[in-house]
């Protein structure tokens, strides 16, 4: 009698584990084309338990107690979802979670200054262009060149996180039309001791622009600046020009500059702009390019500056769109070859 006793006293102890063995939650994250989503968030509600997607979108929850738990996948840029799972002893629950993106509303907002009212006697980022203008040693053009009578453009392109920027210069002396393509670059020169990697790689940035860009001898000044951290206060500005096997026809890249009206499109603060909203926040572009037009037209200086234009449907959006294009493949599209 005793010796039974025992033995069902053994046996319920090892249901009773059984029973409360804990069991596992794993699956994957997608977006609704059944794209993996890496780097979601999963939690198990009423429990401290969280997970990360891998870059396959899976993902897995161990050591989870036998119960109905409420399953919770969510991601930055999209709508969180849950679902309910029941989690059993020494078993592993696998669950699909589908994020959606939230509908994107549309708006198209009135520009912020009315055409025509906006000061057009310097360019955006001024400082910038004043600064690697004087490097690249390019005569005066704001207010008034030194030979008024002929027209000059100057379209600078930039942005993003790709380096050199662009500048594309032509000029009309009103029988021969020449021009140059100016490859640049402003940026922070790290002491060695707190970033040996760019520092290596900024030493060797005039070497780089000749092998890379077919440039001629690169141009170079240091700035310093006291407010910035410890360890990062010196900026390199760096301009070179392309040296092209063929000379470009001049004459034909300003007749398709003009085409896209590059003396007289407005700056993007005179045109309409199209917003995407999703949740009631604007969806922004964080990383882009731009295009900046300074111009002399033979009586007059103006500048204007248009961002993202490919984002926009306006027409003036993408006339510039169309300049900022030849402006980047100008190199590849223009010449057959540079030289070495």
């Amino acid at each position: 009698m005793a010796l039974a006793a025992l033995i069902w006293a053994v046996a319920s102890r090892i249901v009773a584990a059984q029973q409360s063995a804990p069991g596992s939650v794993r699956g994957e994250v997608m977006d609704t084309a059944g794209r993996p989503l890496r780097a979601s968030v999963v939690r198990l509600s009423a429990t401290e338990a969280r997970t990360l997607s891998d870059a396959r979108g899976h993902f897995a929850i161990d050591r989870v107690p036998p119960g109905r738990y409420e399953l919770v996948a969510s991601l930055i840029g999209m709508l969180p979802v849950g679902d309910t799972v029941v989690v059993r002893s020494g078993e592993t629950t696998w669950v699909k979670m589908v994020l959606r993106q939230p509908p994107i509303r549309v708006e198209t907002l009135p520009p912020r200054v009315a055409r025509g009212t906006r000061p057009d006697t310097a360019p955006s980022q001024v400082e910038t262009i004043d600064r690697v203008a004087r490097v690249a040693r390019l005569p005066m053009l704001r207010p008034r060149p030194a030979n008024p009578a002929q027209r000059e453009l100057r379209i600078w392109v930039g942005g993003g996180l790709g380096i050199p920027m662009q500048l594309l210069r032509i000029v009309d002396d009103g029988g021969r039309i020449r021009g140059e393509e100016i490859l640049w670059l402003v940026q922070t020169l790290p002491d060695s001791s707190v970033d040996p990697r760019w520092r290596a790689f900024m030493d060797s940035v005039p070497r780089w622009l000749r092998e890379e860009f077919h440039c001629g001898p690169v141009a170079t000044d240091t700035t310093h600046h006291a407010e910035a951290p410890p360890g990062y206060q010196d900026q390199l500005i760096a301009v070179c020009r392309v040296q092209f096997a063929r000379e470009p026809d001049w004459r034909s890249v300003l007749t398709e500059l003009e085409q896209h009206h590059v003396w007289t499109l407005p700056d993007a603060s005179e045109l309409p702009h199209v917003v995407r909203r999703r949740a009631g926040e604007e969806v922004v572009t964080v990383d882009g390019v731009g295009v900046t037009v300074e111009g002399w037209n033979g009586s007059r200086y103006r500048a204007y500056t248009i961002g993202n234009p490919d984002q926009q449907p306006m027409p003036e959006f993408q006339d510039a769109w169309a300049m900022l294009r030849l402006v980047v493949n100008f190199r590849s599209t223009r010449s057959a070859a540079t030289r070495n």
